[in-house]
């Protein structure tokens, strides 16, 4: 117990006496973590934009217009019968023109035009299993489906699913760069912080050496504070400040903030960059006792 009292009490020493330097420095942290943070929050909304748009991925299969309703039938339990497909749903050309009409009221004097004798035609609506929503998984599909007699058209999102998901998938390895990169600087940042803080208790840290204190002693208090200070701190507060402008802009921009799991594992390699940092400074700072 004496030596944990020991070591924060130094720790506070060492905070009290640059108390202007631990600002600057906590700040700098805190606006590297808000674009990091920034990066995450971009990358987390628009990868459950994807799922929501995997959620309604399906296959629709327009129909030949002499086919009878029970060819049709006939045809959808058939393709229910399929790997992958979770159900099928008939749509009969009446019902294709009321579900027209109901969303695209304005556009209904186009179907008043055409005239009775023009039918918009029946298809089969195509729901998928959760392990067949993938783009390759659904192109395969479609591709089956489009060979059958009887189909003249098939329909699956083709022109905009690869393409939310490359952007997901590049936002995702932007992030994972801009965190390697902004780890390192963050790194650096509190090296140099420890190491002004060891030259300036240098006293101190030599008689501790020379008392015959444990390197862990001498050691403990400056990777506290960049441990918990400068890398928990400063994640904190990125977080914080993320999260401010998160509320700011929710009456604009409709969005999320960063899951509870996210904000763990942000705090955690903050930590873990803090402590980093001041392993660094502390490698060439520490003076070796006298002999």
């Amino acid at each position: 117990m004496q030596i944990l009292a020991t070591v924060a009490r130094e720790t506070l020493l060492n905070l009290r006496s640059k108390a202007g330097l631990v600002l600057v420095t906590l700040l700098m942290v805190s606006l590297s973590f808000v674009v990091f943070d920034i990066f995450l929050v971009v990358t987390c909304n628009l990868g459950e934009m994807l799922e929501r748009e995997k959620e309604q991925v399906g296959i629709e299969l327009f129909l030949d217009r002499d086919m009878t309703e029970a060819s049709s039938r006939l045809l959808a339990d058939r393709i229910s019968e399929m790997e992958g497909v979770r159900s099928v749903y008939y749509v009969s050309s009446a019902e294709a023109e009321a579900i027209f009409r109901a969303e695209f009221p304005d556009k209904q004097d186009i179907a008043d035009a055409l005239g009775d004798d023009f039918l918009l035609p029946a298809s089969l609506q195509v729901s998928l299993v959760r392990e067949w929503r993938s783009d390759e998984a659904v192109t395969s599909l479609a591709r089956t489906l489009e060979g059958l007699e009887g189909v003249s058209e098939v329909i699956y999102g083709e022109d905009y699913l690869p393409g939310l998901t490359d952007l997901v998938t590049n936002l995702r390895n932007l992030a994972l760069f801009a965190g390697i990169i902004l780890s390192l600087s963050i790194s650096l940042v509190v090296a140099n912080t420890i190491r002004l803080a060891v030259t300036q208790r240098a006293l101190t840290v030599e008689m501790m050496s020379v008392v015959g204190a444990p390197r862990w002693v001498v050691n403990m208090p400056f990777m506290l504070e960049g441990g918990l200070v400068y890398g928990l701190g400063g994640s904190l507060g990125g977080l914080g400040l993320t999260a401010l402008s998160s509320v700011l802009l929710s009456s604009s921009i409709d969005h999320r903030f960063l899951p509870s799991s996210w904000i763990a594992c942000v705090l955690l390699v903050g930590m873990i960059i803090g402590l980093v940092g001041s392993r660094l400074g502390l490698l060439s700072a520490i003076p070796r006792p006298r002999a």
